[in-house]
């Protein structure tokens, strides 16, 4: 008979798919968050009495929901909160910054898992989109008249959603900063990039290489901002211009493009972007960036001791279903004092 105070276990399958690879990993974050991750999949774990904490109907049972449809072989998963949750685990204490630290990059991993699925809705779509316009237009084109050409579906909202997330990530990446820096973020100036960089050149001088980092990507960030503002705020200098499938002349055909005049900021006009292609840079400037941010931050905190340091694996040590890179170890020179004993 069912009792919940009990230990227990359970099967998690994809309520989407027929999906029969094992459970790879689990992790909780700081008792509150427990998540299991499959090759292709993520869940969170609802016990009971997360369900139920008054213990009012005590057959209330155990569950869980799907968070994402990327899993372990992913690197939106395994090279963020998989590969930085080992090396804070090893090299952090409870009682320091890793508590709020694991939070926070959990947050970022969710939202890069949001932009990951909304470009992936644009993006499957495109090869049977393909296809159909391709019928369409052989069929119709010696009558003189074509018809309206099949569309991506969701577009406009997929593509609007990706850049808001997009730009909450962004400040969020600066909130992790400022955990390790002390960069003073307010309501107010939380998307003022350019005045956060100039703030940790000023002020954070161990820093210099996560500076030049972001000086190097604050072209792209502002991109992002600015089309995401464009979006909520549109004004003269200030909008972006969503288009869907289009016919062109002698019967060609466009994927989906977007245009966008950002003259008023940052003094950039683009026009027929392909919008899968640039969602797509967009996600990976996302990934690496906030990976080149925590093993920077990370690694400047480590120069105060002198026992772990970060280390690369060998391409050909890195596990496609679990593709971690980078992993904490005892430092050279800790290793060193330890043979000398």
């Amino acid at each position: 008979m069912y009792k919940r105070e009990d230990a227990f276990s359970m099967a998690i399958h994809d309520p989407d798919l027929v999906d029969g690879s094992n459970l790879v990993t689990m992790h909780s974050i700081n008792d509150k968050l427990l998540l299991a991750f499959k090759e292709a999949s993520t869940y969170k774990l609802i016990t009971a009495d997360s369900t139920d904490p008054q213990k009012s109907q005590l057959d209330t049972a155990h569950t869980y929901e799907k968070i994402a449809a990327f899993g372990t072989s992913s690197p939106y998963v395994a090279r963020l909160f998989l590969q930085f949750k080992d090396i804070i685990d090893q090299i952090y204490p409870n009682d320091s910054i890793k508590p709020k630290l694991l939070e926070q990059i959990w947050n970022l991993n969710e939202q890069i898992l949001v932009c990951a699925q909304l470009e992936l809705n644009i993006r499957e779509q495109l090869d049977d989109v393909i296809s159909k316009c391709d019928l369409v237009i052989e069929q119709n084109k010696s009558s003189g008249t074509i018809p309206p050409l099949p569309k991506v579906k969701n577009l406009d909202n997929d593509a609007k959603a990706f850049l808001s997330v997009g730009k909450q990530f962004l400040i969020d990446c600066f909130k992790l900063i400022s955990l390790f820096t002390g960069l003073p973020i307010g309501s107010r100036n939380e998307a003022h990039f350019d005045n956060h960089i100039k703030w940790l050149q000023q002020n954070c001088t161990s820093y210099d290489k996560l500076c030049i980092t972001l000086a190097n990507d604050l072209p792209w960030i502002r991109r992002l901002a600015e089309c995401r503002n464009a979006v909520e705020h549109p004004a003269p200098g200030q909008t972006i211009t969503i288009e869907n499938t289009k016919l062109h002349p002698g019967n060609k055909f466009s994927l989906p493009t977007w245009s966008y005049d950002l003259t008023n900021k940052i003094g950039i006009k683009e026009s027929d972007i392909a919008i899968h292609q640039e969602l797509d840079a967009y996600l990976n400037n996302m990934l690496y960036g906030l990976e080149d941010i925590l093993l920077i931050c990370i690694s400047v905190s480590l120069r105060d001791q002198d026992m772990f340091s970060i280390y690369q694996r060998a391409n050909a040590d890195i596990d496609p279903k679990h593709p971690i890179k980078y992993y904490a170890g005892l430092s050279q020179n800790f290793y060193s004092k330890i043979k000398q004993v």
